[in-house]
């Protein structure tokens, strides 16, 4: 286990929890106390919610369960576990809510499975195994089942998928649709409809794909859009339309693209090469701006509106070089970046969302190698 850094918020294991299938896994309590984190002029709170003993992949936001008032912050780990943090009144705690055999590398939330009440949990990743390891990968679905957790594969394919969004995105279905993207280069689509999982390819790319997200940019329309990327360095824009599903190109670069948030109008990448680049839509047409560098790959992007003293959203970068940039516009075509956390070991992931109801507006949650997960907050 990697230890923390000097006044860092220390996690304790404990609790246990039961699993609908009778499963006994060990969660973590996470302490509720702050560290000014003072790297780069900037003043932010860190606070580790969860540390575990296997790198963090990907991080989701999102209400999944009924017994805690909120959103819940969600994690998946290098070894195959899901795992629920919260806030329970002063303190951070957490539960491990699944454990399978094989990496898992993002997660979503949203309803997507009308048989059941509420949201559930869909993760991605290997069947077993690392993601260095070739072999096949599958979708994971968690949802609460009475006291206990339930899991089921809901899909597999024949290489690891890697990306994973979850928003209404097809006319043809009711609710909420399953996105997928992987090693195969395909963006595929999975449905529920008379009790089972139903899919569709809906785009394939020249490279291995990492990531998918839902996103409304083009305005309009009766559903949302989805935007991919990977290893092809091509950022493309995904919609159904009448004669069925139509892309277009967003942004090109030699490196690959692998971290994408979009926004109305906009869309924040985070590229191999370190390049964070803004593309704003401008009628018909994309605008594309580099507004920052790091030293390493980039492994997650956000846009938020985190900041109270800000007006409008802002843009935040992470990766493996081990730190998270905050970038602010200074004028045209120039852009100003600070780091605002620096943990001991790459980072694989950056989200935005509102999960501590003791204070206003959106938060920051990140997470890598290190098994830890980070809540970033201005500091008070």
């Amino acid at each position: 286990m990697a230890h923390a850094n000097e006044g860092d918020v220390f996690v304790m294991r404990s609790i246990v929890s039961t699993f609908a299938f009778a499963l006994c896994l060990a969660p973590c309590i996470a302490g509720g106390d702050e560290t000014r984190n003072d790297v780069g002029g900037s003043k932010w709170s860190a606070t580790i919610i969860l540390q575990t003993e296997n790198g963090l992949g990907g991080v989701a936001i999102g209400d999944l369960s009924p017994a805690h008032p909120g959103n819940e912050v969600f994690a998946v780990s290098s070894t195959g576990e899901v795992w629920m943090a919260y806030r329970d009144d002063d303190a951070w705690r957490s539960e491990q809510i699944h454990r399978g055999g094989g990496e898992l590398i993002m997660c979503a939330v949203g309803d997507v499975d009308p048989r059941y009440e509420g949201n559930e949990l869909v993760a991605v990743g290997m069947v077993s195994g690392p993601e260095s390891r070739e072999g096949p990968g599958h979708v994971v679905m968690v949802r609460r089942d009475g006291d206990g957790w339930k899991s089921e594969e809901i899909f597999r394919d024949d290489r690891m998928i890697h990306g994973v969004a979850v928003g209404d995105v097809s006319a043809r279905h009711e609710g909420d649709e399953v996105l997928i993207a992987g090693f195969n280069h395909r963006v595929r689509m999975l449905s529920m409809k008379d009790d089972h999982w139903h899919e569709e390819t809906i785009y394939v790319a020249n490279d291995r794909l990492k990531i998918v997200q839902v996103a409304d940019l083009c305005g309009g329309n009766a559903v949302s859009e989805a935007v991919c990327c990977g290893s092809d360095g091509q950022v493309v824009l995904l919609w159904e339309g009448e004669l069925g599903w139509h892309h277009e190109v967003v942004y090109a670069d030699r490196f690959g693209q692998s971290r994408i948030a979009p926004a109305p109008v906009e869309i924040l990448i985070g590229g191999d090469g370190g390049k964070i680049t803004l593309a704003v839509r401008e009628g018909d047409a994309w605008k594309t701006e580099c507004i920052g560098r790091d030293t390493a790959k980039m492994r997650g992007v956000a846009i938020a509106d985190v900041l109270p003293s800000r007006k409008g959203p802002e843009y935040f970068a992470c990766g493996y070089s081990t730190s998270v940039l905050h970038f602010t516009r200074q004028g045209k075509n120039y852009w100003r970046s600070e780091v605002i956390y620096r943990d001991e070991r790459p980072l694989h992931h950056l989200a935005a969302g509102d999960v501590d109801l003791t204070r206003p507006g959106m938060e920051l949650v990140t997470c890598g190698h290190g098994g830890r997960l980070i809540l970033l907050t201005p500091a008070k």
